[in-house]
């Protein structure tokens, strides 16, 4: 299945499966040849056995039951199902799995921009079996390269696998003047027979790239009998082409360049596109823009009369697998979060779940950064639920590779205590943000699994501990910092999310949410806009809500005394925006009135009600190493005594458009 030619490439890249036959069809390269195939086997085979040769009708509907499969040089099969027979596309990758022992991580579905197609892997349990398109230039490179293909002649085509059609560019159908005059006149043949034809998805099998239909296509090639012009007419009707393939070409494409940017990218739509002209990066999986491209989904299992089976990933062995090509589709903790989903949850129709990959360039700092999402659908309830884990940063097994002062490895008893007071301590942060009126998600909850230690201290191979994670809801939005350019370009869009980031700010700077470890005299980078703070829209399209989604990093910086230090820090949401909205100085005063307002409520509100305050954290021990008692000190101090137009005139005094105007 998967033998290749002298130069690597595969000898055959698509076939055809018939699953009620057991058949696979590999040869020659055009699933409609290949049912062509079939058809010659099926009635060989009626007569071997004796039967009466098969009607047309009971030949056709026979070689319609079949399934397209795309050979990947990864040594993946990509199943291109009907979306009206699912059933023969799910058979199929039975088939393969059972007959020709393709590994199951192997076989893929294509199509899965259709609901139908991705309806059916949801309720299998199996998103993670969506063939992904590559993002990374390396990979697109890769997979423009391992899409040519032939029909019959040479490989001048590149193959779309979703729908079936090859592309001709402008710049290999000129090459073919290369050719002898023979080979040229069936090259042209072959093109100009299939320019003309669709395939059973209603595609053509032929197509262009980057050309107006209306200019170049199939009617150039009618009544065009290039197997019988003399040389010199073949030579001068292949010019004429080439000229109207040239004028009816976009420019960017009409030269090939493999190595640019912009003609990779031209050419990566072309041949992942579902549809003419889709575009290839849309959403698969419905997610919010902000992790769908991100999300990695992971082998689960299925459920089958109400019993749970786990993927084959799972059934040779406990840990990690051998084989590399496994390991990034496992995780060491999805067995035990499946697990406490089923206890939870009981009555479960079927579950995905999927790891949340960091982005390139984010800086990820020391500890743990797990990060998962989970699909669950409740028998008896319309719609799935969707879940976000976060594992807790500084686990069990992260401090066992700590050293305390004296660099002395700690003792599991004292890591222990340590873990259960970094869980209270992140509880307790919750607590305190929604004291200050921080919009967080309502529903937090605490869970365990467990994982084997596979760290660097040797007396504790094998053992097994708990690993904490936090479990909400999965908040739909948009983070702020991911806004397309279109929707901050709109005035009434952009003051209405100036106002949301300005009283949002406010709450975030008295907590002091940094991203590292702060000393005596010094400030961590400020954590604001950077992904976290999810937009929520209304009926009319404009900014309704934000919601903080993670307050990881709150009272981080509890030792900086004047709430001026983050000035700079707090302009910067404005900053990188002028360029993007409209009126850059109405956006600027928006955001500093909500943030005026909001702060002033905060302060208001700590005057009031002190002893509410003062009192939240009385109970937990105090230390000013920095115990979260001392850290609400510390912060509630800081708020009382913030002079709250100085600090609004030293953040004016930071934004660019207000500055530059003499306005600080």
């Amino acid at each position: 299945m998967f033998a290749a030619a002298e130069d690597g490439r595969l000898q055959s890249s698509i076939g055809t499966l018939f699953p009620h036959h057991d058949l696979l069809v590999t040869w020659p390269p055009m699933h409609a040849l290949q049912r062509e195939v079939f058809k010659e086997w099926f009635t060989g085979e009626c007569r071997r056995l004796g039967k009466q040769p098969p009607k047309p009708s009971k030949l056709e509907w026979e070689a319609a039951e079949s399934v397209d499969l795309i050979f990947n040089v990864g040594d993946l099969v990509l199943i291109r199902p009907e979306v009206e027979r699912l059933d023969l596309a799910f058979s199929a990758g039975d088939k393969l799995r059972e007959q020709w022992r393709v590994p199951c991580h192997r076989i893929r579905f294509l199509s899965v921009r259709d609901p139908r197609v991705r309806q059916a892997l949801r309720e299998r349990g199996e998103l993670w079996r969506i063939s992904a398109p590559p993002t990374e230039h390396e990979e697109i490179s890769e997979a423009i390269a391992h899409s040519r293909v032939a029909i019959g002649e040479g490989s001048i085509y590149y193959y779309n696998p979703h729908t079936g059609t090859r592309y001709v560019t402008c710049a290999e159908f000129a090459q073919l003047a290369q050719l002898e005059d023979e080979a040229l006149a069936r090259q042209l043949d072959e093109i100009a027979q299939h320019c003309v034809k669709r395939n059973r998805h209603g595609h053509p099998e032929v197509a262009f790239v980057g050309v107006d239909a209306l200019r170049f296509g199939g009617p150039n090639f009618a009544e065009l009998a290039f197997l019988e012009l003399p040389p010199a007419a073949l030579r001068a009707r292949h010019a004429i082409l080439i000229r109207q393939f040239r004028e009816a070409t976009e420019p960017a494409v009409q030269v090939d360049t493999p190595k640019e940017r912009g003609w990779q990218l031209r050419m990566f739509s072309a041949i992942s596109a579902e549809q003419q002209g889709e575009r290839a990066q849309d959403d698969l999986q419905g997610l919010g823009p902000e992790f769908a491209p991100r999300v990695r989904w992971l082998p689960g299992g299925s459920f089958e009369e109400g019993e749970f089976l786990f993927a084959q990933v799972f059934s040779s062995q406990e840990g990690e697998p051998e084989d590399p090509e496994l390991k990034g589709l496992w995780d060491p903790l999805t067995r035990g979060f499946i697990i406490n989903f089923i206890r939870e949850y009981g009555n479960i129709e079927y579950l995905n779940l999927g790891r949340i990959e960091a982005e390139p360039g984010v800086h990820s700092g020391r500890g743990r950064r797990g990060v998962f999402l989970a699909e669950i659908k409740v028998r008896g309830e319309r719609d799935p639920r969707v879940l976000f884990l976060r594992v807790l940063r500084w686990g069990i097994r992260e401090r066992l590779e700590e050293r305390d002062d004296l660099g002395t490895a700690k003792d599991l008893v004292r890591v222990i205590f340590e873990t259960e007071e970094y869980v209270d301590y992140t509880l307790d942060r919750r607590l305190g943000c929604l004291q200050f009126g921080m919009h967080l998600p309502t529903r937090v909850n605490m869970r365990r699994v467990t994982e084997a230690y596979c760290g660097s201290r040797e007396e504790f191979a094998g053992h097994h501990f708990p690993v904490m994670y936090f479990e909400r809801d999965y908040f739909a939005g948009v983070a702020t910092n991911k806004l397309p350019e279109r929707k901050l370009a709109e005035p009434r869009y952009a003051l209405a999310l100036a106002r949301l980031l300005g009283k949002a700010a406010a709450p975030n700077i008295v907590v002091g949410r940094c991203r590292d470890a702060v000393s005596v005299d010094a400030s961590g980078e400020t954590v604001f806009d950077d992904g976290d703070e999810i937009i929520v829209e209304a009926p009319d399209g404009l900014p309704r809500d934000l919601v903080l989604v993670d307050h990881s990093g709150a009272f981080a910086d509890w030792r900086t005394t004047a709430l001026l230090a983050f000035a700079k820090s707090y302009a910067a949401p404005v900053n990188r925006r002028v360029e993007k909205v409209p009126d850059p100085k109405a956006f600027a005063e928006a955001y500093l009135s909500a943030f005026r307002d909001e702060f002033a409520r905060l302060q208001s509100d700590y005057q009031r009600r002190r002893g509410a305050f003062d009192g939240l954290f009385k109970h937990l021990p105090y230390d000013e190493r920095g115990s979260f008692a001392c850290r609400w000190a510390h912060v509630l101090r800081r708020l009382g005594n913030a002079d709250l137009e100085a600090l609004i005139r030293e953040i004016r005094k930071h934004i660019t458009v207000l500055s530059q105007s003499g306005l600080e």
